[in-house]
């Protein structure tokens, strides 16, 4: 593939039921936790108990620094349930690296690869499942700017000194990644509404921040309804 095509290629539901009938139990973890932290596999392979932070609002991951700028990683990443149950698994264990089978990405290339072929799914490298984490967050109706720094890439120009709460933003964004990912793995479809933070109030006519939406709002049950 030429250098200047970027690779757009996300995982399908129907794809992801078939990985899941065919992964061991420690490679299904992988596949989750990349689905909902969006960390390249090295990264998430070198994961610690120890870099696990309880906070108010829940658990967080304060991974290792990127080794270049180009591969940023970010400070601190909520955690859903979903994520916190991929690294923990329900395996007894002893405190240290979660995925300590693997050294480092290339070990776990095999893995995944014999994954993939037994589950029949094709082109599929597992940093798609980075591609799959971000496209998902759009679906959920995640701005641009809240995907970036979940992803812990740049943003352009100034753009990063005008994202304000934004911790909460960024637990609001992880918590509607698990509804999504609950409906997909049990084959409905979740209706995307617009990727922005600002919803048009019925009532009153005034612009209305999504995240001080209430969870009763048709805003918020139509995205979050899995009738």
């Amino acid at each position: 593939m030429p250098e200047y095509v970027k690779r757009e290629r996300t995982v399908e539901g129907w794809e992801l039921l078939k990985i899941r009938d065919a992964a061991s139990p420690r490679v299904w973890r992988l596949v989750w936790a990349a689905l909902q932290i969006g960390l390249r596999e090295n990264k998430l392979i070198e994961i610690y108990e120890e870099w696990l932070v309880q906070r108010g609002d829940g658990y967080c991951l304060a991974p290792s620094p990127g080794q270049t700028k180009i591969k940023g990683v970010p400070k601190l990443l909520p955690l859903n349930s979903l994520a916190f149950e991929a690294l923990l698994g329900t395996t007894s264990r002893i405190e240290g690296r979660f995925s300590h089978q693997w050294k480092a990405g290339n070990s776990f290339k095999h893995s995944w690869a014999r994954t993939c072929h037994r589950a029949g799914v094709h082109d599929l490298p597992f940093h798609d499942l980075r591609h799959t984490f971000a496209t998902w967050l759009t679906q959920c109706g995640v701005d641009y700017a809240v995907i970036q720094t979940l992803k812990g890439e740049p943003l352009p120009g100034s753009a990063k000194y005008y994202i304000h709460n934004c911790d909460r933003r960024l637990r609001d964004a992880v918590m509607r990644l698990e509804v999504f990912t609950r409906a997909v793995l049990s084959g409905q479809t979740l209706a995307e509404v617009p990727p922005s933070y600002l919803e048009q109030s019925a009532n009153s006519g005034k612009m209305v921040p999504r995240d001080r939406i209430e969870l009763s709002t048709p805003a918020f049950s139509g995205l979050c309804s899995t009738d």
